[in-house]
């Protein structure tokens, strides 16, 4: 199958608060280097997508991301799919599996994007209910350090209330180099890039992190958020484990635009990395 996309990867502009982008400390995890977040990496897969898609991969659509393993700056990613997307198929009826790899033919990551049925917004309804009866005032100096005891399973966090800006927007798309115009001027749409490292702020909003790595997502985009648009952003954690030494953390977030729910998302990360 040829390949839809090549890009050389750049480390984030934006995401300075993940020490796991310097390569002091990715070196001490065992890594040759200062990782790419996964949710560039993200971003880099939705390219060709929405490039033959159009902005309908960006609404009523699921997915299903994960990080196999870490990109580094200077990598060339190439990004292909499954069914192949040519200019011929442009009907999104298909569940599409799109593969993101280094240049040693090395997989990094899988995307699996499918046209949603139906929207049920029971859950997202009910945490956004949760966290206004049990409001408290947000502190970002107080956020506890993220530590396996401090996780309190179930219980709402703060609503978040977040307009993305153009030049939050801008600054996303030129780091992904994306040349997509619906992205761009008055009416532009947030980058998917952007989109799902807002979920890792949700995260890092309601905690200090040490070094941490974003290992998956798996999210329902119900319409394409735009510049400016008054978001509500409310988030829970829903699970933790701990394998191979690693101790992991999963949230719930949903988002809405009024009364209208926009996305949703189960958030995964590495909160505590084994040593090597």
């Amino acid at each position: 199958m040829s390949t839809a996309f090549t890009i050389t990867a750049l480390n984030d502009a934006t995401d300075s608060e993940n020490r796991m982008h310097s390569d002091d400390v990715a070196a001490r995890y065992g890594f040759k280097g200062a990782l790419v977040s996964g949710v560039n990496v993200f971003g880099y897969m939705t390219q060709p997508l929405v490039a033959q898609l159009g902005t309908q991969w960006l609404s009523n659509t699921g997915f299903d991301v994960r990080f196999l393993l870490p990109a580094y700056e200077g990598d060339t990613i190439s990004v292909d799919s499954v069914p192949s997307i040519s200019p011929e198929r442009i009907a999104f009826e298909d569940r599409i599996e799109t593969r993101a790899s280094n240049q040693t033919g090395t997989m990094l990551a899988t995307l699996a994007s499918w046209p949603l049925e139906k929207s049920d917004y029971s859950r997202a309804q009910a945490m956004r209910e949760q966290a206004q009866q049990e409001a408290v005032i947000y502190s970002h100096e107080d956020r506890p350090l993220l530590t396996w005891d401090v996780i309190q399973i179930e219980k709402a966090a703060p609503t978040w209330h977040w307009t993305p800006s153009a030049e939050d927007n801008a600054r996303h798309v030129t780091t992904q180099r994306d040349m997509a115009a619906c992205y761009r001027g008055p009416e532009a749409l947030i980058h998917p890039y952007f989109l799902l490292d807002t979920c890792n702020r949700a995260l890092m909003r309601l905690y200090r992190l040490p070094a941490w790595i974003h290992v998956g997502t798996v999210g329902s985009m119900l319409r394409a958020i735009k510049i400016n648009e008054k978001i509500t952003v409310d988030c829970r954690p829903i699970d933790r484990w701990e394998r191979k030494g690693h101790q992991f953390i999963r949230l719930y977030i949903s988002m809405f635009s009024g009364d209208d729910l926009v996305f949703e998302a189960e958030h995964t990360a590495i909160f505590r990395i084994a040593e090597k």
